[in-house]
């Protein structure tokens, strides 16, 4: 039976801990440099210890929840760091939305130990977690991934798992850019809205109304599900002709809007590719 650790018993940690007792988990062995936090972590009836390395020493399955790639590495490396104080055949999952070259820096230490690591990353926030509805972003080996599966499924609804080390990282950080487009782009759109006329609150009302249809619902019709080639199929009026139109409304209206101005530019690459390819 795995001995679980936790690195960081903050906003996330705290919500993860919280499922793994839902889940029946005896115990945990955790720790974090906010004093506070760690007591969180005690009230929920888990072992509280005094270091990231004594953490190492007691635990098989060690979750790390620390926030930046700094934080990873200080944690991870050195005297007394983590891969210094974990035994042998130990597996370290590293939650944490950081660089994949950050993650195998850690992996290169951790097998030179003969500990292992993965990226599990993780896509929610603490109410997510709670909710039952996080889901894990994995890269490692396959028999790492599924030796951390189950550990995995008590805190979440689901594990994907991406490909070898690194790609978890890769997986979380184009996932959070597609939320953090969107909002930069209903950003522009509004700011031509205003400019045309429309006050922003009613421009975004009608959006929300009406929606839209998101590729990744339908990807298969817009991208080669065979995987041979990544470029989307143009179709005969968004890309060819409405990214255009709106570009040139914002143009026209003297709207700053640098992004829907390098969408327009993408929207003709691809528009000029898909031709050339039907071409061939």
């Amino acid at each position: 039976m795995e001995t679980i650790g936790m690195i960081g018993t903050g906003a996330m940690g705290l919500a993860l801990l919280e499922r793994l007792k839902l889940a029946g988990v005896a115990d945990v062995i955790c720790y974090d440099a906010y004093g506070p936090a760690l007591e969180d972590a005690r009230k929920l009836g888990f072992t509280a210890v005094a270091s990231a390395a004594e953490v190492a020493k007691r635990a098989t399955l060690i979750d790390v929840v620390v926030r930046t790639d700094q934080d990873m590495l200080d944690c991870m490396l050195g005297a007394g760091g983590v891969i210094d104080a974990a035994a042998p055949g130990a597996l370290i999952l590293m939650h944490s939305s950081i660089l994949p070259q950050t993650v195998k820096t850690v992996e290169t230490a951790a097998r030179a130990k003969g500990v292992h690591a993965i990226d599990a990353c993780m896509t929610g926030v603490p109410n997510t977690v709670r909710a039952g509805k996080l889901s894990f972003v994995v890269g490692g080996a396959d028999e790492l991934v599924e030796r951390a599966k189950p550990h995995l499924l008590k805190m979440s609804q689901e594990v994907f798992h991406m490909g070898p080390i690194g790609t978890g990282a890769v997986g979380k950080l184009i996932k959070n850019m597609l939320g953090g487009a969107e909002t930069l782009i209903v950003h522009e759109a509004i700011q031509i809205g205003i400019a045309g006329g429309i006050p922003y609150p009613t421009a975004l009302e009608m959006m929300r109304r009406i929606g839209h249809d998101s590729v990744l619902n339908r990807w298969q019709n817009t991208f080669d599900p065979s995987g041979a080639d990544p470029l989307p199929r143009s179709g005969r009026n968004v890309l060819n002709k409405d990214i255009p139109l709106v570009a040139e409304l914002a143009r026209l209206l003297g709207s700053d809007t640098p992004i829907t101005q390098q969408l327009a530019a993408a929207a003709d690459r691809v528009v000029s590719a898909n031709e050339k390819r039907n071409k061939q």
